[in-house]
């Protein structure tokens, strides 16, 4: 007969929660990079500064630094909490960059 064991389903959370913030990261990573090749050739075509760039470099070491920040929340018991902060962050970086980039091309 098996016993409910909570070590078990926290582990296998922590597990889930890992495999969420991967895939969440390379998402971002990936608007990060479309983001910058549309400054550059912004730059290039409009003749616009160089430090365009800059709010775009900004959210590079601030959305890893919000993951960490996350997975301590997760690692102290508020998983749904830190779920829930993970995708809204995420989103919102996703949207933020997609009107930042809306408003230098267009």
């Amino acid at each position: 007969m098996k016993y409910y064991n909570d070590e078990t389903n926290r582990a296998g959370m922590k597990l889930l929660f890992m495999a969420v913030q991967m895939v969440v990261i390379l998402i971002v990573l990936a608007f990060i990079y479309t983001a910058l090749v549309a400054i550059r050739l912004a730059v290039a075509k409009q003749g616009l500064s160089p430090l365009m760039y800059l709010p775009v470099l900004f959210v590079l070491p601030v959305f890893p630094f919000l993951l960490y920040r996350y997975r301590r929340w997760f690692n102290a018991g508020r998983m749904l909490y830190a779920y829930s902060w993970t995708l809204a962050s995420a989103s919102l970086i996703i949207v933020l960059l997609y009107l930042y980039i809306d408003q230098i091309v267009g």
